[in-house]
């Protein structure tokens, strides 16, 4: 599973990160890369079986900060 999340992203980025270096679109090609980076370490990290938390719990304690319900 491992070496198919990896191969994946391989061609994602081909397919997202060379055009965008290409028409030098720096913005978007950083946004894109840190984006790709956290996915990509989400991704191994469910591939290796480790349990990632859900950001409910957080969430509801901060709107609940916020909107006093």
């Amino acid at each position: 599973m491992f070496l198919l999340v990896l191969a994946a992203y391989a061609l994602l980025g081909i397919y997202e990160f060379v055009p965008l270096y290409k028409q030098k679109l720096w913005k978007e090609f950083f946004i894109n890369m840190v984006l790709g980076i956290i996915s990509l370490s989400i991704g191994l990290l469910l591939s290796f079986g480790i349990p990632i938390p859900s950001p409910v719990y957080p969430l509801r304690r901060l709107l609940k900060s916020i909107f006093g319900k």
